[in-house]
This record gives C-alpha cells, structure tokens and sequence, in this order.
C-alpha cells in the first residue's frame, strides 16, 4: 500500500514546483523498481480525484513514468511554462525504430475545458525545430485523467494534426502496462499500439486487446499443465531450504535453440534469488506463454540479467512443491500473489551467466520476452527489453 499520499508528501516536503523538494520525493517513489503497479494506480486515483493544483503536478509525473514502465527514455516536462524550454509535460523516446520515435506530451486532468491541439502542435513544432529531426519521427500525445476523450479525439480528427496526434486516458495507458506485465508484449510492439495508422482514440485498441485477452483466459480456464512432481537428478535433489540449484556460469553463446526461441525476462530483488536457488523455479507470475527459457534481472545493487534455465513446465503455485510453505514466502519475501503461478526449471539447467547483461535505460519492471538470438547478442538491457 501507499504510506505517502500525495498530501502528505506536500505536508512533509513543502509547495509542489520544478525543482521542489516535493517533486523531487515523489519521482524517486514512482522510480523505485520495488514501486509496483498497484501502488501507481494508487497515487493515480488520487491525482485524479484531487483538486489541488498538485494533484494535476503528480498526473503528469506519473503519465510519465508510465512511459518509463513502457520501455520509453522519458525526460519530464515543466510545470509553469518558460521562455528557455518547451512547455510541453513530457518527451518520450523509443529507440525500436530505425529512427529515434519522439513523443510530446500533454496531460489533462479532465476534460472541462475545450482542449486545442495546437499548443501541442506548436511543441511538436519548437521540438523539431530545435533538435534538427524529421517531423515524420515526431507524434504528439495527450494523456487524459477523466472525462469525455470522443470529444478530444474528434477535434484532433478536424485539426491538421490528425496524422500525427493521439489520445489516451490515464487509466488506458495504465491499462496497457498492466497488459505489458502480464503478457510481456516488447517495447517495439507497445509503439506499435500507441501509434497505429489510421487511429487517434488509441484507448481504444487497448480495451479491445484486453477483450482479447479476458476471452482467451476464460477459454483456456482449467486447462494447462499439472505439476507438482518432483524430478530430480543432473545435481538437483529437489527444493529444500538452504539449496543451491545453480550450476555453475554459462556464457550467453552457449545456450542451445534457434535463434526465434522465446526467453521470459523476469524482474527480482536480490531478496528473491534465495527462492530461485532453493526451488529451482521462479513464481509467483502471470504468464501466458510457455517459453523455452526464463532469465533474471536482478535489481537493488546488482541491475544486470544475472541468471538464466530452461523451463520444464509452469504449474499453479497450490500444485507446485516448494522448499517452504507459501506463507513464508508470502511474509519474509516480496509478498507473492499465492493466486499465481510457479515456472519449474530443467534440472541441471540453471545457470549464473559468466556475461551478464548489464542495465543501460530500459528496466523489466515486470515480465518480458524476448527471442534467443537477441538475448545472446545483446550488450545491454536495452536491448532485449
């Protein structure tokens, strides 16, 4: 749960402006990797709620750090207009492009007020202008807390940004990260649902792909693999407290599959390696696909993906057999959804990689795919992610 409000960060840290103190705490909250998504959705019911003038300060860090979770380098725009900068909330960046793709961004809190899609049009402008990049690498973007977005979305259809302007909600955009998280869509295939051709209420595509999505769960409800069985051999005697099911290192090279085979990246504080070690599997996830691999990215100090096995199976966490009960994993480690599941390891197959990948700008805040031959080549997080 959220400890700090948005109050009482502004009780405890003074006035909420560029630069602030206030400011300033609230980013490094939404920063922190351990932040998670409930905890977003949290602060952005309360910035939408709210009446405050920080309130509609606190939309436009979030909405940006949605970007972040995204997979966008983001640069947070201003509050108070100046005459040194562009006055737009935020510029994202995706690098999955031949070309740099940039965002400019608007936040509204609702929409009481006629929007004109000229001031972000005008950003657009000053951005390509003063960068020297081709306008057709340049989309304008307004994120909406509330209200009614057809409205919006007309207006840029009438305006002479229709080709190059979308619109969203707050709560779609948070929708599709929660989409992101739970189905590891990639950070090029984000761009792609962001920016479609022929689409400005982008909203849209993000509800029909959680149609999609709920559909296809309710079709496969009660199917899947059972487990629970405990293989042993190759140097796994099965979990127990205290295992260590590491192999021993691994360079990325020696990996074996085809190049289009699928590895699920996964997030964990050092915290959880205990339970990678002892159980020789990972959990408690969503995840919809069977990959043929599972790597970790362990954050805190660490930041690199550190380890990496191939899967045996994925079975609900009731049915999978575990070094501890769930309820201590639940308490001592990161509060796992026991609802959830459990991916099992080949044994024999977990390994430290001898070359890790190291962070660079791009975080698996939650799961990931990712090809093999990708992941082999990779230098940096950046590009797996």
């Amino acid at each position: 749960m959220v400890e700090l409000t948005l109050d009482r960060i502004v009780n405890l840290a003074g006035d909420w402006t560029d630069g602030s103190r206030a400011s300033e705490q609230f980013r490094e909250i939404i920063e922190d990797e351990q932040t998670t998504t409930e905890e977003i959705e949290a602060y952005l019911q309360e910035a939408i709620n709210g009446s405050e003038p920080y309130h509609n300060k606190a939309l436009q860090n979030l909405v940006n750090n949605f970007g972040r979770r995204l997979g966008f380098e983001i640069e947070y725009g201003v509050y108070q207009g100046r005459s040194d900068t562009i006055g737009y909330d935020g510029h994202w960046i995706s690098t999955a492009t031949d070309d740099d793709t940039h965002l400019v961004v608007e936040t509204k809190t609702n929409t009481a007020y006629s929007i004109d899609p000229g001031q972000a049009g005008e950003y657009m402008a000053q951005f390509v202008d003063e960068h020297e990049v081709n306008r057709e690498q340049v989309y304008g973007l307004y994120v909406i807390g509330e209200g009614d977005v057809e409205t919006v979305s007309q207006t840029v259809l009438g305006s002479q940004y229709r080709d190059r302007m979308r619109v969203i909600t707050a709560q779609r955009l948070l929708d599709l990260l929660e989409i992101q998280e739970d189905s590891g869509l990639r950070h090029d295939q984000v761009v792609d649902v962001l920016l479609p051709i022929n689409a400005v209420d982008v909203g849209q595509l993000v509800g029909l792909i959680q149609d999609v999505i709920e559909f296809r769960e309710d079709d496969t409800e009660g199917g899947g693999s059972t487990g629970g069985s405990r293989v042993t051999g190759d140097g796994w005697d099965g979990p127990q407290i205290g295992a260590d099911a590491v192999q021993g290192t691994i360079s990325r090279e020696e990996l074996e599959g085809p190049d289009e085979a699928t590895v699920a990246v996964f997030p964990s504080q050092t915290s959880g390696v205990e339970f990678l070690k002892e159980n020789n599997a990972w959990g408690f996830v969503r995840i919809n696909q069977e990959p043929e691999y599972v790597a970790m990215y362990i954050s805190d100090d660490v930041q690199e993906v550190r380890y990496v096995a191939r899967v045996r199976e994925i079975v609900s966490a009731t049915e999978a057999q575990l070094a501890r009960t769930l309820e201590s994993y639940i308490g001592d480690q990161a509060e796992f959804d026991e609802g959830k599941k459990v991916v099992l390891f080949e044994p024999g197959s977990l390994y430290e990689l001898a070359d890790p990948i190291e962070y660079e700008s791009r975080v698996p805040y939650s799961l990931r795919y990712t090809e093999l031959g990708r992941f082999k080549q990779a230098e940096t997080t950046d590009d797996i992610l």
